[in-house]
């Protein structure tokens, strides 16, 4: 072995040495999951599943930090900027990354090359509820109530361009009910009116279902594919005789975009360990969420792509513009 190939293999394996504290040591302090959205619903929801569930794996606390404003666009932004080290996450829906590119002509980010998939969490419907106290009882009663009383039958929303938006956007087209729609700062303000009699209805995850089952509101429906797990008893839009109306939402995890593959890698290996664990599944399907089950990159990446074409088709048909 001469002089120089032998100096190449020391240097080769000196920089391999050094690597490998580096990929051990990740995370090495807690990290943040920016939930663009404020307190209450789901973002709480999955805010609490994730930071308890994952952190032993990960050996750090998650601290949650809750950002609101513009239908999760000024968190997402905030995110998509932060420093691209694992150590900055965002609480990654539908909204964010798949409608508002349609609702928002300028956008501090794009969902696309901004950020790096780490992975899906879990899924679930929006439930339409009234208040418990209303004559409404039904999908048919509600549409007949809202064409007979054009413009003046309100619902109420998580923000313009949230799912729960779109849903009522959908209701008023399939429907052809002459709604108008109220939006809020995330559902819990939304719901507390509809508790105090401010609103008619409301499109809302199903984080509203202890409400519900308290006999404080009535759910109508379910606006998933088919019945939630967790309320069975609860028919779809479409068996309520809506055809077409189908409205889901995803909650997964993503990272600023050259966010190193090793740190992705790991995040990604312990949410899948997570949605294993038989206790972790239970408490989701207790709120009403149904748990990943392809938790690949790929499939988060695949998936961002699909509802953003899907969303931009439904947003061109009803020319809904927030900017």
């Amino acid at each position: 072995m001469n002089r120089q190939h032998f100096l190449r293999l020391t240097v080769g394996a000196l920089a391999a040495g050094a690597a490998w504290p580096a990929l051990a040591a990740y995370p090495d302090k807690p990290i943040v999951l920016v939930v663009p959205y404020p307190p209450g619903g789901m973002g709480t929801t999955f805010g609490n599943i994730v930071s308890e569930a994952l952190s032993p794996g990960l050996g750090q606390r998650i601290v949650v930090d809750y950002k609101p404003g513009a239908n999760g666009a000024l968190g997402a932004g905030q995110v998509a900027k932060a420093h691209p080290d694992g150590y900055t996450l965002l609480m990654a829906v539908n909204s964010t990354m798949a409608i508002n590119p349609h609702l928002y002509s300028k956008l501090a980010f794009d969902p696309l090359r901004d950020f790096s998939p780490v992975s899906m969490i879990f899924t679930n419907a929006n439930v339409l509820v009234v208040n418990a106290a209303s004559p409404v009882r039904s999908v048919k009663a509600l549409i007949a109530h809202a064409r007979a009383n054009p413009g003046k039958v309100n619902y109420g929303s998580a923000g313009n361009g949230s799912t729960p938006h779109l849903s009522g956007e959908m209701f008023r087209q399939l429907t052809g009910s002459p709604v108008v729609h109220v939006p809020y700062r995330g559902s819990g303000p939304a719901i507390v009116d509809l508790l105090a009699g401010q609103l008619d209805f409301l499109f809302v995850d199903t984080s509203v279902l202890p409400q519900v089952r308290a006999g404080k509101l009535r759910a109508l429906a379910v606006t998933g594919p088919k019945r939630l797990g967790a309320a069975p008893e609860l028919p779809t839009m479409e068996e309520e005789g809506v055809k077409g109306f189908v409205v889901d939402t995803w909650y997964s995890i993503c990272a600023p975009a050259g966010t190193p593959p090793e740190a992705v890698r790991r995040l990604n290996e312990e949410i899948a360990k997570m949605l294993a664990d038989p206790a972790v599944r239970r408490r989701m399907r207790d709120i009403g969420v149904d748990p990943a089950e392809d938790t690949s990159a790929a499939y988060l990446q695949r998936t961002i792509q699909a509802d953003s074409a899907r969303w931009k088709k439904f947003i061109q048909s009803t020319d809904i513009r927030l900017d």
